[in-house]
């Protein structure tokens, strides 16, 4: 290597480094504004722990002599290297580090404690990343055959060995650490968390994706003309990923957000191409971005399903994204490209090698965490991530304040809440009052008219029947037929008010069958044929709200007999919706021009009545072609 070549490494490294900003914009856009604090601080101490962990053993364990193709042995605390490349070597290998330990913890943020953290970051840098990092590159640095590399296993610069093995870590520790708090509601259906800043997590995704550039640019190790082609294939798998999340999104998941779609896209798809960007075309590395652009949607839509809470989709991204990069490397490079002769066994190596990324990250990430949640405990209490973590881990005076604030907020909704709650329930009280009332008074007129006048009028019937039967004075005994006639006009009409006063059958019987009774006797007393469509499956209403219907249907109907000279009337009591419900009286009659009618034929009472109700009233009328009375009464009972 030239001077040339270790400025263009350094110059990467430096690209790598910088991802860290991206991925502290990235995750404080997705969390909640009580957690920015906390994942902002966590993310710088995960690469102080992955500097120190990493360089003090896991180089040594990642680079050092092999001991069976399975783990290195020698380079303890960087002892014995040479200087000049090594050095530069080691800068960018500790950037890709920093990266795998950065991840997982995204994945976790919002209910994880930061002394676990930091102990699955030091694992991570020490043991779980380096070890299956020999596997795949321990020949990188001393020339030497191990595990996988020896059996022609291709992984350029780390879709499995960094961003899969991140990615199955962060899927361990969130089945074990468990599901934020609310993240899904009662009948299993995930809730919208909030996020604190999309426009910072949109600032994040850009710099990753200008840093990933480095990633990949950085690990031909060379500054020639094939860093063009691996920049060029980087940019298009990216943008491509974002087409093919966004077509998937559209296709499989309406009810999720495009947005989400965007992210995990352009993010899968620079993982994806991680494995292949030096041997792969511009097209093909359009095929691999769009394939796992909609890989990630739809292993997001997995996790919601399965209920595992990734806070900013890590999983779908780096642990499946890196997955399918790695195989369709083999699916897409041209035969002469592949480590193998043959495409078939250059596609099995390559899913042994993801397997064995998944059986060995998954596995001992689990292990980690529970051993983790069993001792030290992984997750803050119920109460601390009510608070965020802002001021649980690092007492943040700002976010403390803003606790205070909304907790009060909660607190006087809750006790505004609870006051509103309360009125109502006098005011119901006050209204049934009021109906029980007016029930009373009317049976009392009832009373005093069936008693009082009514009784007197009889009385007066019978007299003037007696007096009729004398035919010595004919004009005499006609006049008292006629005011016979008269007396039993009155009766009837009485009769009339006090069946009106009290409507028995109503509490008797139910709202439905007193309609079509009081149609019932109507109708040959009228003349009017009336056509009953009465749903038998009534909303559950109050009492005063199902007098109040019987009397507006017994108002339309009055005023039908009384007014309209019709012959036929549609009666209608439907439930139109589960929110709905629509009373209509329907006439053939005369109908009237409701320009100059305003109230009269029992208009102002049935207002009053559908006020009483809450409904949505329209009364349609004209000279010659009958009327109408519809409602729209709100039923849903929250």
């Amino acid at each position: 290597m030239n001077g040339i070549d270790h400025l263009w490494v350094v110059i990467c490294a430096c690209f790598v480094f910088f991802m860290q900003a991206g991925f502290i914009c990235y995750e404080v856009g997705f969390v909640r504004p009580k957690n920015v604090v906390s994942v902002a601080i966590e993310n710088i101490i995960a690469f102080v722990i992955a500097t120190l962990s990493f360089y003090l053993v896991g180089f040594a364990f990642m680079f050092g002599a092999t001991r069976g193709g399975l783990i290195g042995t020698s380079h303890w605390l960087l002892l014995g290297l040479n200087g000049n490349y090594d050095d530069i070597f080691a800068l960018y290998q500790l950037m890709f580090a920093g990266t795998a330990v950065t991840i997982f913890s995204g994945s976790m943020s919002e209910r994880t404690k930061l002394k676990a953290l930091v102990i699955a970051a030091a694992v991570t840098g020490i043991i779980i990343y380096p070890i299956y990092g020999h596997w795949v590159w321990g020949g990188n640095y001393i020339r030497q055959s191990t595990f996988l590399e020896s059996l022609g296993y291709m992984d350029y610069a780390g879709a499995t060995v960094v961003h899969s093995t991140a990615g199955w870590i962060a899927l361990s520790g969130t089945i074990v650490l468990g599901a934020r708090k609310d993240r899904w509601d009662e009948n299993g259906r995930p809730r919208r968390m909030g996020r604190s800043n999309i426009p910072f997590a949109a600032l994040g995704t850009f710099i990753l994706w200008f840093s990933w550039f480095g990633f990949n640019g950085g690990s031909l190790f060379r500054f020639d003309d094939q860093v063009g082609l691996i920049l060029l294939n980087t940019n298009f798998a990216a943008a491509s990923g974002v087409v093919g999340a966004i077509l998937t999104t559209y296709l499989f998941a309406r009810d999720q957000s495009y947005m989400e779609a965007v992210f995990n896209g352009a993010l899968g798809g620079l993982v994806a191409i991680t494995a292949s960007s030096e041997i792969l075309s511009p097209w093909q590395a359009i095929l691999v971005g769009m394939i796992t652009g909609a890989v990630t949607v739809l292993a997001s839509m997995l996790l919601l399903r399965l209920k595992i809470d990734d806070a900013v989709n890590a999983v779908p991204i780096h642990g499946f994204g890196g997955a399918c990069g790695t195989l369709l490397c083999a699916v897409f490079a041209d035969p002469g490209e592949l480590s193998l002769a043959s495409r078939g066994k250059q596609l099995l190596v390559q899913l042994l090698g993801v397997s064995v990324n998944f059986a060995w990250a998954f596995g001992m990430g689990f292990l980690m965490f529970w051993i983790l949640d069993r001792t030290i405990g992984l997750r803050v209490s119920p109460e601390e991530e009510e608070k965020g973590l802002n001021i649980v881990e690092f007492s943040d005076v700002a976010s403390w304040l803003e606790h205070l604030k909304d907790e009060h907020y909660e607190n006087l909704t809750q006790d505004l809440y609870r006051t509103i709650r309360q009125q109502n329930i006098v005011l119901r009280r006050q209204a049934d009052l009021l109906v029980a009332t007016q029930e009373q008074e009317r049976e009392k007129i009832a009373r005093d008219l069936h008693d009082g006048v009514g009784q007197s009028l009889v009385a007066l019937k019978i007299n003037l029947g007696l007096l009729s039967r004398r035919p010595e004075d004919e004009q005499l005994r006609r006049d008292t037929e006629k005011a016979v006639k008269m007396v039993d006009g009155a009766i009837a009409e009485i009769r009339s008010v006090i069946g009106n006063l009290k409507p028995a059958e109503l509490k008797r019987d139910g709202l439905s069958k007193s309609i079509r009774s009081l149609c019932g006797k109507l109708e040959p007393l009228s003349g009017v044929q009336f056509h009953c469509n009465i749903t038998d499956t009534m909303p559950e209403w109050a009492e005063t709200e199902e007098l109040n219907i019987y009397r507006i249907v017994q108002e339309c109907l009055t005023n039908i007999i009384k007014h309209s000279e019709a012959t036929e009337a549609d009666v209608n009591l439907l439930a139109l919706s589960d929110k709905i419900f629509l009373i209509s009286v329907i006439d053939n009659g005369r109908g009237f021009d409701m320009q100059s009618v305003n109230s009269g034929f029992g208009l102002t009472n049935i207002r009053e009545r559908a006020d009483m109700l809450n409904a949505k009233m329209v009364v349609d009328s004209a000279e010659g072609q009958g009327t109408r009375v519809i409602l729209e009464i709100p039923h849903g009972r929250n």
